[in-house]
């Protein structure tokens, strides 16, 4: 009796293994997809900020900010205080202005 529940458990096991692999995968040919074909909504919203002073969420390092000085194919320029930083949008989450107070300084940003 338990011989049988073991071997039913392992079939599962193994079914179940291949089902995530099998996600996985999908995940990947769907990104790899994507880079090919260029993700062009981001590089256009991108654009419209040009010149501006910008606040990015990424995936990897967390945040970056500064002024977005060129987009080029799939990444863009930022500079801060005379060094140049090159972001990879494809793992850019979120590009937004960086909102300034009445007097024209940064506001804190929470969140």
């Amino acid at each position: 009796m338990n011989n049988d529940w073991i071997i039913f458990f392992l079939i599962f096991l193994v079914f179940f293994m291949l089902y995530l692999n099998n996600k996985e995968a999908d995940k990947y040919i769907e990104a790899k997809i994507r880079r090919r074909k260029g993700d062009k909504e981001m590089q256009e919203l991108a654009k419209r900020l040009l010149g501006k002073d910008v606040f990015i969420n990424t995936v990897a390092s967390g945040t970056v900010d500064g002024i977005l000085k060129e987009v080029v194919d799939n990444s863009i320029v930022i500079e801060k205080e005379g060094n140049e930083s090159f972001v990879n949008l494809d793992y850019v989450i979120r590009i937004r202005e960086y909102p300034m107070n009445k007097m024209g300084k940064r506001k804190i940003i929470w969140g």
